[in-house]
């Protein structure tokens, strides 16, 4: 319920502020917005999945997908802020920027579209091959406790 209530709230918003504010918009701005939340998912997904294979070997993960998770606090800001090294890690790494503040940056200003959008959808496309990679090699080393 609780996140029902966020999406409403925050769909409420941006009906209000998004007429008001002088946004570049375009036919095609609704169908970009809509590939960036498939590839932005895709790379949430993608994430989870290595970490979650990682317990394959392991046979436990929890650790490394909470600071996994940790790390994503970094991209609720603008990249900019933080020095070369963050910069480099929440973009090409974890590229947990592609998430949201690259996105928001071609929507509110228009420029950059094929780093901001392009680079999502690389990601997202990328991290998702690695992760169903590192997925299969954990089913194939997994070696079951039962009988």
């Amino acid at each position: 319920m609780r996140k029902s209530s966020s999406g409403c709230t925050g769909i409420l918003l941006l009906s209000y502020a998004i007429p008001r504010l002088d946004l570049p918009f375009h036919w095609y701005t609704i169908p970009l917005l809509l590939v960036v939340v498939v590839f932005a998912t895709m790379i949430y997904t993608a994430l989870k999945i290595m970490t979650a294979a990682i317990s394959f070997w392991t046979k436990a993960s929890g650790h490394v997908t909470h600071m996994l998770y940790m790390i994503n606090d970094f991209a609720k800001y603008p990249v900019s802020i933080y020095n070369k090294a963050v910069q480099t890690i929440i973009t090409y790494v974890i590229p947990f920027a592609f998430t949201a503040y690259y996105p928001a940056s071609y929507f509110l200003t228009g420029n950059d579209p094929l780093f901001c959008i392009g680079g999502t959808v690389i990601a997202g496309t990328v991290l998702m091959a690695i992760a169903l990679f590192v997925w299969h090699k954990g089913v194939n080393a997994y070696e079951s406790a039962g009988s």
